[in-house]
């Protein structure tokens, strides 16, 4: 099995009351408009999300089409889980919203795994780099990504 993994966690303080905050997340064309690399997020049926992703990587552009469902039940949690169906494309997306003191403390956390029986089943030049290095590359990515939009959210939800 080939497997390239990813993860991000962060904490972000937002000078806006928890429910702008939370309403923002939870509008998906946010993450289309603000997130670099997320091409659409379109509805499917029995609430399924599906998150389509291009990134950049050594080995040429990697599209990855990543079906999720809403799971958490608490008011201050968004939380996006894999589809019950899905054993290739593992996203993990968890959003915490907590009040401070007239501010939002928001904290993040996102999991990505990719599965395939052989390496070059993800991207024909896959193989020549290795788990390793590709989940490196990936990591890398994701967090300049993550990061660049959670800095365009506190900026436009404080500028507001």
């Amino acid at each position: 099995m080939f497997r390239v993994k990813s993860s991000f966690k962060t904490q972000l303080e937002i000078r806006a009351s928890p429910f702008k905050v939370r309403d923002f997340f939870r509008n998906l064309t946010n993450f289309t408009e603000l997130l670099g690399g997320v091409e659409s997020i379109r509805g499917e049926p029995g609430g399924v999300m599906r998150w389509t992703i291009a990134t950049d990587t050594p080995v040429g552009l990697v599209r990855m089409s990543l079906p999720v469902r809403q799971t958490s039940p608490h008011a201050n949690v968004i939380e996006w889980s894999p589809a019950m169906y899905e054993t290739q494309n593992l996203m993990r997306y968890s959003l915490k919203f907590e009040e401070r003191n007239g501010t939002t403390q928001v904290s993040v956390s996102q999991q990505v795994d990719l599965r395939r029986k052989r390496a070059w089943d993800l991207h024909p030049g896959v193989g020549l780099m290795g788990e390793a290095r590709l989940s490196s590359a990936l990591q890398r990515r994701i967090n300049e990504a993550i990061g660049e939009f959670l800095e365009r959210v506190k900026a436009r939800l404080e500028a507001a």
